[in-house]
């Protein structure tokens, strides 16, 4: 197995931020507004495996590691990390020993036990419990020492700690006042302080002056939940927040010729794919593999995305350990056509299902479920497009209760190809759309492979064999589209997220 150490320089670098951000400490305090489209579930930030709304826990709470800009994973309250063993089974984690709660409370390893092992086992709801339930036990020998025991190899522990409601909570605080008054109240270790919070409209937050990363420049950061893209443009262009997400991209392209507005448009290593479900016609590889051959994503870049978005063959996008520039699924009308023939469908006699899609969470999310509705349409393929909230694709998901493939943006912050195909086609898991065994066959030896290098290889050729069988369909690079005041140093992260502090 692949050791990794997190390197003292990085730690160095850390540590020189914090004084640098410290000497700015005295400066003339600062407002920011931001314009997002979603709102937190709840303040429980390990209850529900949300990845949209990560940027929005991240000002609230840490992460034992951290991504920076470049989706490098770093130091944070974990200084250092080291598997003990090559068999995957044992982790260390070394944590720093001047990270505070905002109720006072000092961060230890028990902080850390509690909430990957003691919260999610009491309360079998708490999802976070979906991804380290293989944990054993989590021995807590020195304040500032955990050593994680898995029951099998978890070879992604270290980049499932930066991503996926990996929120450290206080235990003292929670044991204190009850899980009731926590959430009416949420205190965390991270750069802001909650003061005030209208659900699905506003909250309101305060920089932590005893925060270890240093006193974010941004001293008061409010942040309005607006779900219609529309009213974000207006808001920003108006001047009533200082940054909107998410937006249009020819919206964002039309903000940046505004005097005090510019625009960010960056590819990320999230993915817009179709989730397909083994119900219905879709049961049929043919079928399958006609939606795929259809679809002109190359079109759909450069008319939706402003040719920003890499088109995919396979699941990982470039840039990330297991993309496979080699690989290349044709667009092609004409196969298609023959797919659809042997299976007796056609033009006149078309195949018929539903196709979800949301409608604003992301960057021309319903215009893309459009294109390709139209592009189906010339094969053969009669798809009933219906727009599906934001909460309840999660819930349909999670209860294996999704009555069509739907269009969707996958998160993944890590860009390890096991937070890929390795979670939406594992059956075992909550994020599962096509369940199959035919598939977990093939999965189940990448999931223990201790090996870096092999796991990498082996994923490349799963992720070819997937598209191959037609068992999810990539599409192309997420896109994050942020419009913003011109005197906002915004500071774009290649795995999309929006985070004031290090602005």
């Amino acid at each position: 197995m692949k050791r990794r150490t997190i390197l003292k320089t990085a730690l160095l670098s850390v540590l020189m931020c914090t004084s640098m951000w410290a000497s700015q400490a005295s400066a003339d305090d600062k407002a920011v507004s931001l314009a997002l489209p979603f709102d937190v579930e709840s303040w429980d930030p390990t209850a529900r495996v949300i990845p949209q709304a990560t940027s929005l826990y991240k000002t609230v709470f840490d992460q034992p590691l951290e991504y920076d800009a470049d989706n490098k994973l770093q130091p944070g309250v974990v200084k250092e990390y080291n598997w003990i063993g090559d068999d995957g089974l044992t982790l260390e984690l070394i944590l720093r020993d001047d990270v505070y709660f905002h109720n006072g409370d000092k961060l230890t390893s028990e902080d850390i036990k509690f909430t990957f092992m003691d919260h999610p086992k009491s309360d079998k709801s708490i999802q976070l419990g979906y991804i380290w339930w293989m944990v054993t036990a989590i021995d807590t020998p020195e304040p500032t020492k955990a050593v994680f025991h898995f029951s099998q190899p978890f070879v992604t522990a270290p980049e499932y700690l930066g991503f996926a409601s990996s929120f450290i909570l206080p235990k003292k605080y929670i044991e204190k006042v009850g899980m009731e008054e926590f959430l009416k109240n949420p205190v965390g270790s991270g750069p802001y302080k909650l003061v005030s919070y209208q659900r699905n409209s506003r909250m309101v937050l305060e920089a932590f002056d005893k925060y270890w990363g240093g006193v974010p420049e941004i001293k008061k950061l409010t942040i309005q939940v607006i779900p219609t893209s529309t009213s974000r443009v207006s808001a920003v262009q108006s001047g009533q927040v200082d940054l909107a997400y998410a937006l249009p991209i020819r919206e964002a392209v039309r903000l940046d010729k505004l005097p005090q507005v510019t625009s960010s448009l960056t590819s990320t290593v999230d993915t817009y794919l179709i989730h397909m479900v083994n119900k219905g016609a879709l049961k049929d590889k043919n079928v399958r593999l006609a939606m795929h051959y259809a679809i002109n994503k190359s079109a759909i870049s450069r008319a939706l995305l402003n040719g920003l978005a890499e088109p995919l063959s396979t699941a990982n996008p470039p840039g990330t350990p297991a993309y496979d520039a080699d690989y290349e699924f044709d667009y092609s009308p004409e196969k298609a056509k023959e797919y659809l023939a042997k299976s007796g469908y056609s033009v006149d006699n078309p195949v018929t299902f539903k196709f979800l899609a949301t409608n604003g969470v992301h960057p021309m999310d319903n215009q893309m479920a459009r294109a390709i509705v139209q592009m189906w349409k010339k094969v053969g393929i009669n798809a009933e497009l219906e727009t599906i909230d934001f909460g309840k694709y999660f819930q349909e998901v999670a209860a294996g209760t999704l009555d069509g493939p739907a269009l969707w943006l996958w998160n993944n912050s890590t860009g390890d190809p096991e937070l890929y195909t390795g979670s939406y086609l594992n059956a075992d898991t909550m994020f599962s759309v096509w369940r199959s065994e035919e598939v977990m066959k093939k999965l189940r030896p990448l999931l223990a492979q201790t090996d870096y290098d092999k796991r990498m290889e082996e994923y490349k050729e799963f992720n070819r064999w997937v598209v191959e069988q037609g068992f999810t369909i990539p599409l192309m690079e997420g896109v994050s589209s942020v419009a913003h005041d011109k005197d906002l140093n915004y500071v774009p992260y290649r795995n999309g997220w929006i985070l004031p502090a290090k602005w």
